[in-house]
């Protein structure tokens, strides 16, 4: 699923964040809604702060027991723990069944266990129960649950079916560039916001897509351009940040895309994706203990898919500061491991071997 950085960066929230931390550092009294409460807490989670995440949602539950978003917080934790039944228990212990995010919690939950026609059929009928008000932008929230969980087709159906029905509602236009990229369509994408480029032009997400379009093509210029648009419009877009830092690292302007990531972490220091890839504008600048810094806050997350990898790197970083002996014991790790990258690390004591690019974890 993706992040949505940028309601985490919004200044209220932000407030909200910085008064709840301090009620638990001086004990000052913070009043908060249990919405809010769970904005922090998937704020935690997002950082790889679990034991903060569970801390904060019971004590949102302490305050606000029948409160609705607490409870969608557990059931997701329950699905993402691989607990069907327990995260169905919770889920269907809501009081409100119809309340909108509950729809979506069950949506999730049928997409997540492998019953997606389920998810299908309820978010249809309940977007047709909707009157013209909500209906919109609900199908739009539809869509891009249908897309975060590798949908493409019944995405970009409905995402036409958004467009035909609400021509009015222009945040779509983005969606459906969204939708092309993912199906990696990348020239109807930027066809499809150049031809509306007036309707959309303060819009992040529509210079997002553009700016992705245009990366998966390797035109790094105009992505470089893209990237501009959005951060004219909010300098401090996480998005825009990370995908700036992307296209760099890409375009081997290490030292740019190496301060780009460093702004995204100032906000997001636990981002696995940013930590890694950072890591690697710190090893081709040379800056092999930088690298070590954050490599080893990834070798640390449980789970974590690229663990191989990111072992390798660690051993080819001590390698190159001529430490031998942990050297050695990354490189064991990462030999255990299902995929690393030691062939191409240390050609000389591990000759390459092919692998089948797509079944790579990241």
């Amino acid at each position: 699923m993706n992040e949505d950085y940028s309601y985490f960066q919004d200044e209220e929230f932000r407030t909200s964040l910085a008064a709840y931390e301090r009620m638990l550092t001086t004990g000052e009294s913070a009043e908060l809604d249990s919405e809010t409460l769970t904005d922090i807490a998937e704020y935690y989670a997002m950082n790889q702060r679990m034991d903060d995440a569970d801390r904060c949602i019971q004590y949102a539950l302490s305050f606000y027991p029948d409160s609705v978003d607490p409870q969608i917080f557990l059931s997701r934790q329950q699905m993402f723990y691989g607990n069907k039944a327990e995260a169905w228990r919770i889920c269907r212990a809501i009081g409100d069944q119809k309340d909108r995010e509950v729809i979506f919690l069950q949506s999730e939950l049928y997409f997540y266990f492998n019953e997606s026609p389920k998810a299908f059929e309820l978010l249809m009928h309940y977007f047709q129960e909707l009157d013209e008000e909500e209906a919109p932008e609900f199908l739009y929230d539809s869509i891009a649950l249908c897309k975060d969980y590798g949908f493409g087709n019944k995405a970009l159906e409905w995402v036409l079916l958004l467009r035909h029905e609400y021509p009015d509602y222009v945040e779509a236009i983005a969606l459906e560039a969204e939708i092309y990229n993912f199906r990696q369509e990348y020239p109807k994408a930027i066809a499809l916001l150049e031809a509306n480029l007036p309707t959309v032009i303060y819009d992040t997400q529509a210079w997002q897509q553009l700016a992705e379009a245009h990366l998966w093509l390797e035109e790094y210029d105009d992505a470089l351009e893209a990237t501009d648009y959005m951060l004219a419009i909010s300098k401090d877009n996480a998005d825009g940040i990370m995908l700036r830092a992307n296209i760099l690292l890409d375009m081997g302007r290490y030292d740019e895309s190496h301060n780009y990531y460093t702004r995204f972490l100032s906000y997001y220091p636990g981002d696995d994706r940013a930590n890694y890839l950072d890591a690697q504008c710190l090893i081709e600048l040379g800056r092999y203990q930088e690298a070590i810094h954050r490599l080893e806050r990834l070798a640390a997350t449980p789970g974590y898919a690229m663990q191989g990898y990111v072992l390798s790197y660690l051993a080819y970083c001590h390698a190159q500061l001529g430490h031998a002996e942990q050297s050695l014991h990354y490189r064991q790790q990462a030999e255990r491991q299902q995929f690393n990258n030691l062939d191409e690390l240390f050609p000389d004591i591990y000759p390459p071997t092919p692998q089948d690019e797509d079944s790579l974890p990241f």
